[in-house]
């Protein structure tokens, strides 16, 4: 039973992967586009244009219309030959031509008269300006993603780096109405506040219920990503904010992988220098002297992984498979109370508020004012020394009264 719910789930996998080959979900892929003329200019219609994959041999084949224009749609990214034919004139080739996501990359060509089959090979050049859309939108293709600099793998940080994007989680408590402990994706877009922003993998969505990003692709498993930040087309509905498309790596005819290790530990890390403990201990007396100590918390962060592509029919069908890990044993001392003496208001000040505080109750005593004792009971809560007392007030502290008949003194008094 579980060998055919294996094969089942295998079967699934493969006919995804074959379909993908062939279709691209919205916004995951790109276009070719363009006019096939003679040398006088005017169109060809009825040239064969064929276009192919250059890492996987896929072919895509449309033939122009009256107008002598073509268009192939639904072009997974990645770099293409594009080859024009028609009967009498030299069949022409363009390589590398390079479709990103959300592209329309214009290709015309113009075919000169020959008698004899001949064949010219014309190299590419990146356009300058994207012509054919209106969107504000930038792609950060694959090198990016390899070779610039990033924190915790998180690469959609680098929409960060385009103008009018700046990090919603930075906001000032006045500007961002939403609650705070609400996810939301981290990136706002022309002020927006991060939660009506729409990201796609392969076309699909993977947006939480309240704004945020669900757990998507490793980064060595990103081929690109197009980040749309206002203007776009109606098919990115349902975002209030920016559009971001990211297009996973697929197999190709060549065998290729990638394997990566970050690794921290406390044993090889310089200590906190606020890492303390807390000065008193659960079950430990009060004590005005009681300090913490510098503690070294464990830190031990493995993140790890590695990606593998190679074709199972060359052609036709492909295989990428990606593994990212992360192990953390990671602790943050957060002591409450780190030195006691902050309650000995009296440290280092002979004459600070409690001590005067003291002399005040056993003048009252002395006038009668206050019961017996309280000065001394007072003085020995706040453990204050004797020695620290102004002159002038007598050793003995009793209280002395007078009446009709004589005068008698009072002992002192402990006041419990």
């Amino acid at each position: 039973m579980k060998t055919t719910k294996l094969a089942a789930c295998l079967c699934v996998f493969l006919l995804v992967g074959i379909s993908s080959a062939s279709a691209q979900g919205v916004g995951a892929s790109g276009d070719i586009k363009g006019t096939i003329t003679d040398p006088s200019g005017a169109v060809l219609p009825g040239a064969e244009v064929l276009v192919t994959n250059v890492d996987k041999g896929i072919k895509r084949t449309v033939t122009t219309g009256q107008s002598g224009e073509y268009r192939i749609t639904g072009l997974a990214p990645a770099a293409y030959n594009v080859i024009v034919k028609s009967s009498g004139f030299q069949t022409q080739v363009m390589t590398s031509v390079r479709v990103t996501v959300g592209q329309t990359a214009i290709v015309d060509f113009q075919l000169q008269v020959s008698a004899v089959a001949t064949e010219v090979v014309v190299t590419t050049e990146a356009p300058l300006v994207e012509t054919e859309k209106t969107q504000q939108a930038n792609t950060l293709e694959q090198r990016y993603i390899q070779e610039l600099p990033i924190d915790r793998r998180d690469y959609l940080t680098y929409t960060l780096l385009m103008p009018g994007v700046v990090d919603s989680n930075a906001f000032a408590d006045n500007t961002d109405f939403r609650v705070t402990q609400t996810p939301q994706s981290g990136l706002s877009f022309y002020g927006s506040n991060g939660r009506g922003n729409n990201v796609t993998v392969d076309g699909s969505e993977v947006n939480d219920d309240s704004g945020g990003v669900r757990l998507t692709l490793g980064q060595d498993a990103v081929q690109e990503f197009q980040i749309n930040r206002s203007n776009y087309s109606a098919e990115f509905g349902g975002a209030s904010g920016g559009v971001i498309n990211i297009v996973s790596k697929s197999g190709t005819n060549e065998v290729h992988g990638s394997a990566f290790g970050f690794f921290r530990h406390d044993s090889l890390d310089a200590r906190d220098p606020f890492a303390i403990d807390s000065a008193l201990k659960p079950g430990d007396p009060f004590s005005l002297n009681a300090q913490g100590q510098p503690v070294d918390p464990p830190s031990d962060r493995q993140q790890f992984g590695g990606t593998i592509g190679f074709p199972i029919t060359r052609d036709k069908t492909f295989l990428f498979l990606s593994y990212e890990g992360l192990r953390r044993d990671e602790s943050t001392p957060v002591p409450l109370l780190t030195d006691t003496s902050i309650f000995d208001l009296d440290a280092g000040q002979p004459n600070g508020p409690q001590a005067a505080f003291v002399q005040n109750l056993e003048n009252l005593e002395a006038l009668g004012f206050v019961p017996p004792g309280t000065a001394l009971g007072v003085r020995n809560t706040f453990t204050i020394d004797p020695t620290t007392v102004e002159p002038g007030i007598a050793e003995d502290h009793g209280t002395t009264s007078t009446s009709g008949i004589g005068t008698t003194k009072r002992p002192p008094q402990s006041r419990m």
